[in-house]
């Protein structure tokens, strides 16, 4: 069973994904006013999008991390055998929000990186960081906002299982978007919705 501390609720999402994103901003700044590149702000930058990504799609960390822009479609992305946890081919659905964060991401990295996007997207030097560096970079993450250390990047899937549950996207649908092995596995996300805590409060 998933715990409560290990998923965020949305305004505590809100908060880190905001920080992040002013965080983002001034890199940006930062970035386009000197004429060399500083591989800590483009960090910072490539954080924001990759964190963003994660929260809006569930992806593991390691599906993230490998996915190139061959595997992003118009309104879905595909999970490649050799990046799947159970070696088969997935699919993930995204809204527009996604859509928006990838095109922006894309058109960034042309213009602060100085190359066509073609490798990985959330690379700035063709190579993938590894999952423990991203864990080390989101533990910083979330010390700056003053969120709970419980908290880790597989928290951001957890989150998103929760909270598609709570906007009424079916069980079957959630557990194809995140490719779990049974509905069963999905199915650990229902006490930890908004409504059922919401229910609690009313009757105790």
């Amino acid at each position: 069973m998933i715990s409560a501390d290990k998923i965020l609720n949305e305004q505590q999402l809100s908060r880190l994904l905001k920080r992040m994103k002013q965080e983002k901003e001034k890199s940006l700044l930062a970035i386009k006013s000197s004429p060399k590149q500083n591989p800590k702000e483009i960090r910072i930058v490539i954080d924001y999008f990759l964190f963003s990504v994660i929260a809006h799609t569930g992806l593991r960390i390691s599906e993230a991390l490998n996915l190139k822009w061959t595997d992003i479609h118009d309104d879905f992305l595909i999970i490649r055998p050799e990046i799947s946890k159970n070696k088969k081919r997935g699919t993930v659905y995204f809204g527009t929000k996604t859509q928006d964060l990838l095109k922006e991401l894309y058109d960034l990295k042309i213009q602060i990186i100085k190359k066509k996007s073609v490798d990985y997207i959330f690379s700035s030097n063709g190579r993938v960081a590894s999952r423990s560096y991203m864990h080390t970079r989101f533990k910083l993450w979330i010390d700056q906002v003053g969120l709970p250390p419980s908290l880790s990047i597989h928290s951001l899937r957890h989150t998103y299982g929760t909270m598609c549950l709570d906007k009424g996207l079916s069980l079957t649908f959630v557990r194809d978007n995140l490719r779990h092995s049974s509905i069963a596995v999905t199915s650990k996300y229902l006490h930890l919705t908004k409504e059922n805590r919401e229910k609690i409060r009313d009757i105790f």
